[in-house]
């Protein structure tokens, strides 16, 4: 069969998902797959919507296919290799890249790549040479961005003069690449500890985002958060059905973005028993059949894709999931979707073994999740709010991904709807989650380690204690702060952002 005579049945596979069965969607991919050709420049469509899917071995398949296909150039295997990446296997992703050609070796795009991987992997050093060519080769903020990720500037650091310099050269630039340069130097400011020229930078990188992004509709997200709780009292989730999943393999870190759950997943990940750990972002998927994307409430209309730009997550109200319940023809319908999640979870980690999804914002679909897998357990990262939210200012994220970082108040907004999921979802399950504070378990790691350890059934081993020694690969943004030991060096950090801070908190508090 040639790639002429096989097109990808993709219209089948949008009306599957139009009509919530991700399993037939899969079975049309998978299908497809098995009968089409090994190259195919449409393999890279059918790699899309298979992660998509959460269905990632088949994703990288086609990604493969696509790679095969003539020619061997940049694009092709670019594409491989950030599907491998997503996925982290970064190791397989480096020698992908390595396969180019000197002059796609060299691309600024793959050093940029290149350079994000090695700091993934904490070869820092590596990654800041990698950096460095592609500022040679091509000066561009988004360089500039993956070199101040990689290296700590001290006072008088050539490289911040070297980025100032820059900044009138792409005064003409899109406002999200100016903002770019202007998070870099944020950063570098930052480490030199000069706050001011710091809170100036991220505040400007940080309204040109806003500006490109638009205001989000946090009083829109609260409302809905109020909405979707009121449905999930006890009463109404002993309507459910139980589940005949187990789940009992899963330990779940949620909590915001800087709040301190990339140090929790590494602690349990370096635990002999805990076989990986990542952000799957893939409950919601699994939860696909019990979904309603689109929500009317009180003449507000928050579409999935509102939801899925702020917060990754859908509209799964109690309702909706007592519609999922009527219309499956299943004796275990909760059952499928917690066994449809560990299908795909054992795609990322394998069989055996305990694994930890540190999918962030879990809390819009906490009850459900609980639910289908009645044995996993979860930990709940909790900071105080002011260094939690200086922390996501600071951070830089593309356009759409995180678009309520870029003001104080746009943070506090979404802090008040993390604060009615937290105190919720806690009642009603006590046994299931375990706070944790940031704070207490920096100032005391080893009795913080061990209440961790306990709610997660595991032993006490020694290198647990020592997270930042792990080899494992991190591709959050805390990758640099989790290969040093813990400390208490960030308690407080804001104090220093007075103008932020204030700002912050008389939007939070009032």
């Amino acid at each position: 069969m040639t790639t002429f005579s096989f097109a990808p049945r993709f219209s089948e596979v949008a009306d599957a998902r139009r009509r919530l069965d991700r399993r037939a969607a899969v079975a049309i991919l998978r299908e497809d797959l098995d009968r089409g050709p090994q190259t195919g420049e449409f393999w890279r469509d059918v790699s899309q919507y298979a992660a998509q899917l959460g269905e990632n071995a088949l994703s990288r398949e086609a990604a493969r296919r696509f790679a095969a296909t003539a020619p061997h150039d940049v694009n092709h295997i670019f594409h491989y290799a950030m599907v491998l990446s997503r996925d982290m296997l970064i190791h397989e992703a480096l020698r992908q890249l390595d396969s180019l050609s000197a002059s796609g070796r060299d691309s600024p795009a793959v050093l940029h790549l290149r350079a994000i991987l090695e700091t993934q992997l904490g070869n820092f050093t590596r990654a800041e040479a990698l950096a460095r060519r592609g500022i040679a080769i091509s000066p561009a903020p988004v360089q500039w961005l993956a070199l101040s990720v990689a290296k700590k500037f001290t006072p008088g650091d050539p490289d911040i003069a070297h980025m100032e310099a820059v900044l009138p050269r792409v005064a003409r630039a899109p406002g999200p690449v100016r903002a770019q340069l202007y998070y870099a130097l944020g950063k570098a400011y930052d480490d030199i500890r000069d706050v001011e020229k710091a809170a100036s930078a991220y505040a400007i990188g940080a309204a040109l985002m806003r500006e490109a992004s638009g205001a989000p509709r946090g009083e829109a997200w609260n409302k809905f958060v109020s909405h979707l709780l009121s449905g999930y009292t006890a009463e109404n989730l002993a309507r459910l059905k139980p589940s005949g999943a187990d789940g009992s393999r899963m330990l779940f870190v949620s909590g915001f973005p800087r709040s301190g759950t990339t140090l929790v997943e590494q602690i349990l990940t370096s635990h002999s028993e805990v076989c990986g750990g990542s952000e799957l972002n893939l409950v919601p998927v699994a939860l696909t059949p019990a979904s309603h994307m689109d929500a009317q409430l009180d003449g507000v209309h928050l579409t999935s894709s509102d939801a899925d730009k702020y917060l990754e997550a859908g509209d799964f109200t109690f309702d909706d999931a007592m519609a999922y319940q009527n219309r499956s023809d299943s004796a275990d319908p909760w059952g499928d979707i917690g066994r449809d999640y560990l299908a795909m979870a054992e795609d990322r980690f394998g069989p055996t073994g305990l694994a930890v999804d540190k999918t962030l914002n879990l809390g819009s679909f906490m009850g459900l999740l609980l639910h289908a897998l009645p044995k996993a357990k979860v930990f709940w990262l909790r900071r105080k709010p002011e260094d939690c939210a200086l922390s996501n200012y600071r951070l830089y994220s593309q356009q759409g991904s995180l678009p309520w970082t870029y003001s104080a108040k746009d943070i506090a907004d979404f802090f008040r709807a993390e604060d009615q999921l937290y105190a919720h979802w806690t009642k009603m399950f006590p046994d299931r989650i375990h706070t944790v504070q940031y704070e207490d378990l920096v100032s005391d790691p080893q009795n913080g380690i061990r209440r961790i350890l306990a709610h997660a059934g595991l032993p006490e081993e020694p290198q647990v204690f020592e997270p930042h020694k792990s080899k494992r690969a991190v591709s959050t943004a805390s990758m640099a702060q989790v290969r040093s030991p813990i400390s208490t060096a960030r308690i407080g950090a804001a104090d220093a952002y007075r103008v932020f801070v204030q700002e912050f908190r008389e939007a939070y508090y009032t």
